[in-house]
């Protein structure tokens, strides 16, 4: 079923609810004093707004903006895979920016600059903040902890990395693998034993964040008498912070121009109704059931295509998206497929708003469970109505409120069914997609889910409850020491690399025994 029965209640409370956002005037709260921050994040800052930018790129900006807005002095140091290292020629030091009239500085760092960060310390120094924050990358908060010093640090965990990395490790096996799994770990840890404040995408990752702040003896309160007032808990400084965006604006969009436009570059016929991908194929991703599905909907519906804009994810996962052009060239309806790869983001909002509706299909693995859906947001800003497969807790939530259709995950023919209804009914899809806008609008932007962020900014603290254990004596010790006996990362990246060298089987063993020495 397309339409929710209780929509006619979500509507009136979503109309209610814009009238108040913008005929209403905020009342003032008391005045808060103003920080001077260092913002850790994957660059480049989005420009010229956080519809037109990735979705990690995106997620520092989800922090700094309101920092900025409410009066607070940021450095934002961004990590771009080709930026010159510290130090390198002129220019190196962080340059003055604008938001709006906010002035800021930012600073674009290379990863070895957070690995060695002897010459990021210094800029960090320099600028003297009072809390350091890594938003998006894990890199980004091990930064954030390692030159914080004495000072609070809130690490945002945009979605779970060892949910991540593992999903990555079930598709791709050798020592690059176990590398990048035991880098996860390694920083994982440093994180979870230093940061005072955690930031995650859904609240099953704030349970899950949960129980790996246990395997570092975090959950318990101070060990002296009970304060006055009571010491927080360590539940106390995690915060769900969804994925959003600045607003849900997109700007220079013509749906009918561009249709004509781009089904024209694509080869596709006039009559043509376009089932979209956009977006890369991650571990999670379904390709299977995305092909499957795809192909019995265009059984009953000659003027159904596929199109794909989106592609392998360079230097972190190719193996999926290969898959996904493997299944196309196979297909009996391959003809009415085009995997047309990565395309600017503006292009992709293009194909959005044009499109007939939007696809996305969800792989069982904890990261479906634990973490979200950036790009949905991206389909609610160009009104493209979605067909998603359960899993996150996003499209839970977008289903609840009658917003999108969602179907089994895994279940090809559901997929397909769900295409046919919504493509027999295309006002009641333009309606769909007009309330995903409308409903992201009001949960998933900047100013809402950041406010537990400013909350934190209104008073940063160093957390109380450092990593403790208690020893044979009944005396508390710290954790760190005694459970890197159990998860010393460092003395089992030998025997895991020997691991995977013998799962590679005898042919692989002997090139590595060949391969020159560096």
């Amino acid at each position: 079923m397309i339409l929710s029965p209780g929509w006619s209640f979500v509507k009136a409370f979503l109309s209610r609810a814009r009238v108040n956002m913008h005929n209403s005037n905020p009342r003032p709260g008391p005045a808060v004093k103003k920080r001077g921050i260092v913002l850790f994040g994957a660059g480049p800052l989005p420009e010229p707004g956080s519809c037109h930018a990735p979705g990690v790129p995106n997620r520092l900006w989800n922090f700094m903006q309101p920092a900025l807005a409410g009066g607070h002095r940021c450095l934002a140091v961004s990590i771009e895979p080709d930026a010159a290292p510290l130090g390198e020629g002129a220019g190196s030091g962080p340059e003055s920016r604008t938001w709006q009239d906010h002035a800021f500085q930012a600073l674009s760092v290379a990863v070895d600059d957070c690995k060695q960060p002897a010459a990021l310390k210094q800029v960090v120094e320099a600028f003297g903040p009072e809390v350091l924050m890594g938003a998006g990358t894990l890199q980004a908060s091990a930064t954030a902890c390692r030159l914080a010093g004495g000072r609070p640090v809130w690490a945002d965990l945009f979605g779970d990395p060892l949910a991540e990395v593992q999903a990555r490790a079930d598709l791709q096996t050798g020592p690059e693998s176990t590398e990048h799994t035991l880098l996860a770990w390694e920083l994982m840890l440093e994180v979870l034993g230093r940061a005072d404040a955690f930031s995650v995408v859904s609240r099953r990752q704030a349970d899950a964040l949960l129980g790996q702040l246990g395997l570092l003896g975090r959950l318990g309160t101070q060990p002296e008498a009970a304060p006055d007032p009571p010491a927080p808990s360590i539940q106390s400084a995690i915060h769900v912070v969804p994925c959003s965006l600045e607003s849900l604006d997109l700007t220079g969009l013509d749906p009918s121009a561009d249709r004509w436009a781009l089904w024209n570059e694509a080869a596709l016929p006039t009559e043509a109704k376009v089932a979209l991908w956009s977006g890369g194929f991650n571990a999670w991703a379904d390709p299977v059931t995305l092909i499957e599905g795809v192909e019995a909907a265009m059984d009953e519906l000659a003027e159904l295509h596929l199109v794909a804009t989106g592609g392998e994810l360079p230097g972190y996962l190719e193996r999926v998206y290969g898959a996904f052009k493997t299944r196309v060239g196979a297909s009996r309806h391959r003809d009415r497929m085009r995997p047309l790869g990565w395309h600017p983001l503006a292009e992709a909002n293009r194909w959005l708003a044009a499109a007939d509706l939007g696809l996305l299909t969800d792989r069982p693995c904890a990261e479906t469970r634990l973490g979200s859906r950036n790009r949905l947001l991206y389909h609610a800003a160009a009104r493209c109505p979605v067909v998603a497969t359960r899993g996150t807790e996003i499209v839970a939530d977008m289903e609840a409120a009658g917003v999108l259709v969602a179907v089994p995950r895994g279940d090809a023919k559901a997929l397909g069914r769900a295409i046919v209804e919504l493509l027999a009914a295309p006002d009641r899809a333009k309606a769909l997609g007009r309330r995903a806008h409308d409903f992201c609008a009001l949960h998933y932007v900047f100013h809402r889910t950041a406010q537990p962020w400013l909350d934190f900014l209104a008073d940063p603290a160093r957390s109380s409850i450092e990593p403790r254990l208690p020893d044979q004596e009944g005396a508390t010790q710290s954790a760190t020491a005694t459970i890197a006996q159990y998860l010393d990362v460092k003395a089992r990246r030998a025997e895991w690399r020997e691991l995977a060298s013998l799962r590679e089987g005898p042919l692989a063993r002997l090139r590595q025994k060949l391969k020159p020495k560096r």
